[in-house]
């Protein structure tokens, strides 16, 4: 190894070590953990009920109930579709995201009842073989086969059976049912049965063996919707049989009528809706009530939570009352930010606080309790449900926006030489500004007065993406090719800087992350990983081409401290970001060192982009397992030799980006077709191949141009967002074009061209 090389090495180790230092400095507070075991876990569902609800309505024993429990939202998403009640009760029980099946999607049934006009023990004796004590879910068949087959690949029942394991007893008492008169028909109308809350505490066999979901739960009242109501104190009996036991208990009650009013919604006007509601709510808080003095705080543990949202783009309520748990906002592993968990992160909390360990197979993690200094939590909480709700409602607008400006920018740049000159030195400065745009959109979250209104978010991205264009319109007078570096690097940099603090620009701002529709809540979205990854490579063929060799050492640095960033657990923690960058990146650094490209490299590219995972999985398993992510359970799938498990998620993965298998199969092979095709047509006009006549010769273009197509493939199958990874792309690579081309034309002075006619 020559001096040089030797004294480069100690460099990168140092920034690699920094870079982790910082990462684990700055990660989000640690979460205390939560004084366990206790004896028995109370949990209490409130359908359709966010933070905004509780603040407008008056429910006083669940405000002091909020008083002394820690509290966070809940995203009550699957995939991206808002779960419907029996998704999300599946997921409650299997601690992963789940679906539910299409048929008797929520029929729970007590065997003396009668299902379609016909004794229920008759279907039980035909759907599971026997007649079985307790409640039975019709669907359990139906349920497991959606799963199996679904890109989430839950274990349905999962915490049923652990529960049953471990000598816990389970009982689930609620019955929504929405039909107004029932109607002995076989089968049932549609919607006769809600009663999938059973599928929350049954096990893989579909039965849980204690409560009641019958009818007989409900009371006959004209003014409630559809002409039922819960019975509380029928409720209350069927729980108090089931929680007055020796030994450990885990119960399930749910304010039915929440999800019968839901239904019947569509129904009424809207001020009987709104009666209908309040009433709702009044009851479930009392019954809420009535349940609370039958606990002992001291030894049980309380969970209320709601399940299902009341729009698509809302979040549920959560509430964790247990010993040695008094205020604070909760989080997990799985989403890392204070004030969020998910719903798959019920199940292993509820085990956790029993003293059970939590299975591999379930991808939750334990509620864990953190920042306590918060002031008003639920006004915290409901404004930022606002930010994320704004976000969402206003993305197409703004998306179209910027694609409308790119589309203006690229046909001014085409057309250049019919532009006055004035006009045409504009160009650059407008394209600078372009680019500033994204660093913008980032930085307006942080500006409270413009979070959730349109007119002062445009101001603010302006003025801020005229400051970049105005810096690197200066850079570039002061140092011709500087100016693309400082609009490109604005985007590298800002987005790097950001994960290193916590990532607070990702949270509810364009291209990072909605609290109410995203799957992770802290480190990189999937839209940010785009721009980052597609901002450093082009960044790299910038920095190649104006320093030239000194500038490609410069490149692979930058290129490996934004795959450290983007992959360590306790920063980026993006499984998908990682599988990406790396092969992208790689390629670009072989085709900027001169490097021919072959199979070995390929298969080289391959067997780095898992090591380089493995390592950051590594990392995480050596952590405390409070704070380990999904990286951790990597390592342990790759250390037990589980590879099909690792294929499994991998291609889950791939078929939720393209929309199931059949989709993904096609979409690999156009890929493959197309790129071929576009490698003979290179063949055919002389560009490529042994007999190129006119041979590409500028180096970090071709490097730009190899990395980011890679990039888009593998982002486009790794990164569960479909063709969004791509087409995000296009925000930074459309304008790095244009700059490209006006840096070639003698026609526009401002944009100086490249030094040394590449490499």
């Amino acid at each position: 190894m020559s001096g040089r090389r030797r004294r480069r090495a100690p460099r990168l180790l140092a920034l690699a070590a920094a870079l982790v230092a910082a990462g684990t400095g700055c990660a989000s507070g640690a979460a205390e953990g939560i004084e366990r075991p206790v004896e028995r876990v109370l949990v209490v569902s409130l359908p359709y009920t966010d933070w905004a609800t509780v603040e407008d309505a008056d429910m006083p024993v669940l405000e002091d109930l909020v008083d002394h429990s820690a509290i966070a939202d809940v995203t009550t998403r699957i995939g991206r579709r808002s779960a419907t009640s029996t998704d999300a009760y599946l997921t409650l029980g299997a601690g992963t995201r789940a679906v539910a099946p299409a048929v008797d999607t929520a029929v729970a049934v007590e065997p003396e009842e009668t299902y379609g006009g016909l004794p229920a023990g008759e279907f039980l004796a035909r759907r599971l073989g026997e007649v079985p004590e307790g409640i039975a879910y019709l669907g359990i068949g139906a349920a497991i086969d959606a799963n199996e087959s679904s890109p989430f690949g839950a274990e349905v029942g999962l915490l049923g059976d652990r529960l049953a394991e471990a000598g816990v007893h389970r009982a689930v008492v609620a019955n929504a049912d929405a039909v107004e008169g029932f109607v002995s028909v076989d089968p049932p109308p549609e919607g006769a049965y809600a009663r999938g809350a059973a599928t929350a505490l049954m096990g893989s066999d579909g039965t849980v063996p204690d409560g009641a979901v019958g009818r007989s739960l409900l009371a006959d009242d004209p003014r409630a919707a559809f002409g039922w109501r819960l019975d509380h104190g029928k409720v209350l009996d069927a729980f108090d049989q089931a929680w007055d036991r020796d030994g450990r208990v885990v119960a399930l009650v749910e304010a039915s009528d929440l999800g019968r009013v839901a239904a019947y919604g569509r129904l009424a006007s809207a001020s009987q809706r709104r009666a209908l509601r309040e009433q709702a709510l009044a009851d479930a808080d009392a019954l809420l009530g009535a349940l609370l003095e039958r606990v002992d705080p001291e030894q049980d543990a309380v969970i209320v939570l709601s399940p299902v949202s009341s729009s698509p783009s809302a979040l549920g309520l959560v509430a964790l009352r247990a010993p040695g748990v008094d205020g604070g906002l909760l989080q997990s592993a799985t989403t890392r930010r204070d004030g969020y968990v998910q719903l798959a992160d019920v199940a292993p909390t509820v085990l956790e606080l029993l003293g059970e360990p939590v299975p591999d197979e379930m991808e939750g993690r334990p509620f864990q309790v953190g920042t306590r200094d918060v002031g008003d939590r639920t006004a915290h909480l409901v404004e930022a449900a606002e930010a994320a709700a704004f976000r969402d409602d206003t993305l197409p607008l703004a998306i179209t926006g910027i694609t409308a400006l790119l589309v203006v920018l690229a046909l001014a740049v085409r057309f250049r030489r019919r532009l006055p000159p004035r006009a045409r030195r504009l160009l650059p400065p407008l394209v600078y500004g372009a680019l500033g745009i994204v660093p913008a959109s980032f930085l307006v979250g942080q500006v409270g007065a413009a979070r959730a209104n349109l007119p002062a978010q445009a101001v603010v991205v302006v003025v801020v993406a005229t400051l970049v264009a105005v810096a690197a319109d200066r850079a570039e007078a002061w140092r011709p090719g500087s100016g693309p570096l400082v609009a490109v690097g604005a985007i590298v940099g800002l987005i790097g800087v950001d994960l290193l603090i916590g990532a607070p620009l990702q949270l509810n701002t364009l291209f990072g992350y909605s609290v109410a529709v995203a799957g992770r809540f802290t480190g990189v979205g999937n839209l940010a990983f785009a721009l980052f990854g597609s901002a450093t490579i082009v960044l790299a063929g910038l920095l190649a081409d104006r320093l030239g060799e000194r500038g490609v050492r410069l490149a692979v640095a930058v290129m490996a401290a934004v795959v450290v960033v983007e992959g360590l657990p306790m920063l980026g923690a993006d499984v998908g970001g990682v599988l990406s960058m790396v092969p992208a990146f790689g390629l670009t650094a072989l085709v900027l060192w001169g490097r021919p490209v072959g199979w070995r490299e390929v298969a080289g590219l391959a067997v780095g982009t898992l090591a380089v995972l493995l390592v950051f999985a590594l990392v995480d398993a050596a952590r405390p397992a409070e704070v380990q992510t999904h990286l951790a359970r990597f390592a342990d799938h790759v250390l037990s030799g589980r590879w099909d498990t690792l294929t499994k998620s991998l291609g889950r993965r791939w078929q939720a980006s393209l929309g199931g298998a059949e989709l993904a199969g096609w979409a690999t092979i156009g890929t493959a077709m197309a790129t071929a095709g576009a490698y003979a047509a290179l063949v055919a006009a002389g560009r490529m191949g042994p007999g190129a006549t006119r041979p590409l010769r500028h180096r970090p273009t071709i490097a730009a141009a190899a990395g980011l197509g890679a990039l888009a493939v593998v982002g486009l199958v790794a990164n569960d967002s479909s063709v969004a990874v791509p087409l995000t792309m296009l925000i930074v690579v459309g304008p790095a074009v244009m700059l490209r081309v006006l840096a070639e034309d003698p026609a526009v002075p401002a944009v100086a061209a490249p030094p040394g006619g590449g490499r």
